[in-house]
């Protein structure tokens, strides 16, 4: 069969016929899609040498929270940077649940997208499908055969277990020649659900991904669902990096009577190990469900740990802290209601606001 048959067959039922793996090389002159294992290009967004697709190494395993661990596993903010010049891009990706979220799209929970920098910017190109637990996707089926800067986003919600790449037989793969996202320190940031995607449509529409792509930066998502709550566990591994700026924005998974000696410890923690890296401290938005159920007290909730947040800010200011800044949590969504799908994880609009609304905040520390 010819190429063009197999993409035609591909496209045509939506998935591809498993293959066998080949070793990794740089090109293929095989008659038959033979596919690279993508931990041979560069991985960016993980801080570790392990060889894997998870966001914590082994060692951290006894050391953080059961929950805050098992979320590690999970893909979000890690992507793959190659370069190749075939006119056709096909990705193996085997996630490791099969997970499924009721308000979250399978694309960004455990779907991949792939750009392509176009000379100026990255440039989406297209979506996988996931189709369950092993996927193939036709990402690129008749390009120009032009040699490019690609980057693959992995899963938000969902681990990876292998994940391989193929090209036309002939062409040339290889790792990134241009130094996009690769030269720059990092960006490390922790957070909650929101800032491990949820609920991007596709994993390049996470906040922290959008900006990585704009600022030319990798960034290391230390969003937990449901469980980033100001941890020094979680600032162990923070302070591993010799990172460009560190971002704390845990306030939505964090009770309001414990924020302020929860952050007070945990930039203490940070400013001894890396004393000249800067620490910006995120309050969080309202959540827009709670504007009408008053009775509830949510977004009363909300000014509180707010009013926390900003404590701890000025006591560590007043303590001689240096380089350390606060980012008020109004407007980070806009202002026209528009922005969540459960009114209180963004969806793509809010996602894209986000990422706007931070960009001046983090920029401003990104010397490096």
């Amino acid at each position: 069969m010819t190429i063009r048959q197999w993409v035609f067959f591909f496209l045509f039922f939506g998935t591809l016929i498993p293959g066998s793996a080949s070793t990794p090389g740089i090109s293929s002159g095989k008659d038959s899609l033979e596919f690279f294992d993508a931990r041979k290009f560069d991985v960016i967004g993980r801080y570790h040498d392990e060889h894997n697709f998870v966001r914590l190494p082994e060692k951290y395993k006894d050391k953080v929270r059961e929950s805050v661990w098992s979320l590690s596993r999970n893909s979000a903010g890690i992507a793959i940077r190659f370069r190749t010049n075939s006119p056709i891009i096909v990705v193996r990706c085997t996630v490791m649940n099969d997970a499924n979220l009721p308000h979250m799209p399978a694309t960004g929970v455990k779907g991949v997208d792939l750009y392509a920098f176009n000379g100026s910017e990255w440039q989406y190109i297209k979506t996988g499908f996931p189709r369950g637990k092993v996927s193939e996707y036709v990402l690129l089926s008749d390009g120009d055969g032009v040699a490019r800067e690609y980057l693959l986003n992995l899963p938000l919600y969902d681990g990876v277990e292998s994940l391989e790449i193929s090209v036309k037989p002939g062409t040339e793969i290889g790792k990134a020649k241009d130094r996009l996202l690769l030269e720059k320190k990092p960006v490390v940031y922790y957070g909650t659900s929101i800032a491990q995607g949820g609920c991007a449509s596709r994993p390049g529409l996470a906040y922290t991904n959008i900006l990585s792509r704009k600022l030319d930066r990798p960034f290391i998502n230390l969003g937990f669902s449901g469980n980033g709550t100001i941890e020094t566990s979680v600032g162990e591994a923070m302070a591993e990096v010799d990172a460009a700026l560190y971002v704390i924005d845990c306030n939505p998974n964090t009770k309001d009577d414990v924020i302020y000696e929860r952050t007070i410890a945990l930039v203490r923690m940070l400013k001894e190990r890396r004393p000249a890296i800067p620490i910006l401290l995120v309050e969080g938005f309202l959540n827009e469900s709670n504007f009408f159920n008053p009775a509830s007290g949510g977004n009363e909730n909300i000014r509180k740990k707010r009013a926390e947040l900003f404590r701890a800010y000025e006591s560590l200011k007043k303590a001689g802290t240096t380089k350390i800044a606060y980012l008020k949590g109004d407007g980070l969504i806009g202002k026209d209601h528009e922005a969540t799908v459960d009114g209180i994880h963004p969806n793509d609009i809010g996602m894209m606001r986000m990422a706007e609304a931070l960009m001046p905040a983090i920029k401003k520390f990104c010397k490096n």
